[in-house]
């Protein structure tokens, strides 16, 4: 997998969260949240997979948590949508939300996606409380 296949959706997301301006995420994001992360849980199911084939046990961990928190976050993205949800983007959440762009360019360069989209993760569920 290449680093942007996995990264350029991740700076999607965050790009259209950090535009919602009346601190609500409408149900158009959320369905398009759910479609970039459904994309994203393929591509990590298909690593997971190649690396168990390759035997490299320190990635088929990494890349089975980050299946799992991939799984919890669109679940958490899913009952948003079901529940028509409000979500606040608040400026501490916005000004994370920079960090973490600025992290993605950074991970591009370097290669250290997995730990990244890890966290990103995780901190994209945090949104869908």
């Amino acid at each position: 997998m290449t680093t942007n296949n996995i990264l350029d959706p991740f700076a999607e997301i965050i790009s259209h969260l950090q535009e919602v301006t009346d601190k609500q995420i409408d149900l158009e994001q959320l369905n398009n949240t759910e479609e970039k992360l459904r994309n994203i849980l393929f591509q990590l199911q298909f690593e997971l997979v190649n690396a168990q084939h390759q035997k490299n046990w320190e990635e088929v961990n990494k890349f089975e948590l980050a299946v799992s928190e991939c799984q919890l976050t669109l679940n958490k993205v899913r009952a948003a949508i079901i529940n028509v949800s409000i979500i606040g983007i608040n400026p501490k959440n916005r000004a994370q939300m920079q960090q973490i762009l600025e992290e993605i360019e950074t991970a591009r360069k370097t290669q250290v996606y997995i730990d990244l989209a890890i966290r990103l993760l995780g901190f994209l569920r945090r949104l869908f409380l």
